[in-house]
């Protein structure tokens, strides 16, 4: 009788409760409903299954995206580049990034005059399978008809690593080492400042790198006002993700070695993109739910 009677009461609550909400999603022009609808989509299986294929992708492809990186980017840094220091500030993409990749790193600062221009374009042809893959992701999410050619997929993907992220990288680099230099110059009671230079930089990259993803990538009808809102939620909440995996690696890494040995580091790795890809596809059905309620908006009644 308790039991049937709470369901009762419950039951009487939701008229209530859904007006106050759908008033609230009104106020606020229906941002909320927008985002509670991507965070529902992104919690689907199917979702799910995405962001596991983009980990394989990019576990396949962050080595020759990141030396392709550290080849351009080592001609500027100096035949002294400090290794150490190199890696410390590509952390910003890729938590745990040394103990992935430090002796091919080292390779290649170690090689970087005879980096050839057939070795970066096999980099680059390597590492064009994970914007391949997103982009087939997105166009899903997108659920467009039209599906671009092989040598279109292609192309952008290329396009992509040469005159975005592969820069992308780069500036970051230079940036953060910039900002570093700065922050021994200035005294001790602004060292915080160049910290949050740095943490505001890196948040500007994510978000750019988001919005140009969200744009390129599908052949969707979104204009930028469309793309912003998810290229920002994304920027945002993969920062986050970021410093909480940095943490959580430096507390229990040690433990997973235990386990996993030698692979520990591969494994961690995984699960940093796994949980990158579902930040992407939250921002990619954001974008959606944007164009989505402008269409309606605009549409005649």
């Amino acid at each position: 009788m308790k039991q049937s009677a709470l369901r009762e009461y419950i039951r009487g609550l939701k008229p209530g409760l859904l007006a106050r909400w759908h008033r609230l999603d009104a106020l606020l022009l229906g941002a909320p409903g927008v985002f509670f609808g991507a965070l529902g989509q992104m919690l689907q299986f199917r979702t799910t299954l995405w962001a596991a294929s983009i980990a394989y992708f990019a576990l396949l492809a962050i080595f020759p995206l990141t030396l392709l990186s550290i080849a351009i980017a080592s001609y500027s840094l100096g035949p002294s580049a400090d290794l150490a220091a190199i890696i410390g500030r590509l952390e910003f993409l890729v938590p745990t990034l040394g103990d992935l990749m430090s002796e091919n790193i080292a390779g290649v600062i170690r090689a970087r005059g005879s980096v050839s221009v057939v070795a970066l374009l096999a980099l680059v042809w390597s590492a064009s399978s994970l914007f391949r893959g997103l982009g087939g992701v997105l166009q899903e999410i997108w659920q467009t008809e039209y599906v671009r050619p092989f040598w279109q997929r292609y192309g952008i993907a290329i396009t992509l690593i040469l005159f975005i992220v592969g820069p992308f990288m780069v500036l970051g680099l230079a940036a953060g080492s910039m900002i570093a230099s700065l922050g021994h110059l200035l005294p001790a009671e602004l060292h915080s400042l160049a910290r949050g230079l740095r943490a505001l930089l890196a948040i500007a990259l994510d978000i750019a790198m988001f919005w140009v993803l969200y744009a390129a990538m599908p052949h969707g009808l979104g204009n930028w006002r469309d793309l912003l809102p998810g290229a920002a939620v994304a920027g945002l909440l993969w920062e986050l993700a970021k410093r909480g995996f940095v943490a959580f690696v430096g507390t229990y890494m040690s433990r997973t070695n235990l386990v996993y040995g030698s692979v520990a580091s591969i494994i961690a790795f995984l699960t940093w993109s796994y949980l990158s890809g579902l930040v992407l596809l939250l921002g990619a059905y954001l974008s959606v739910g944007c164009h989505r309620r402008r269409q309606r908006r605009l549409a005649p009644r």
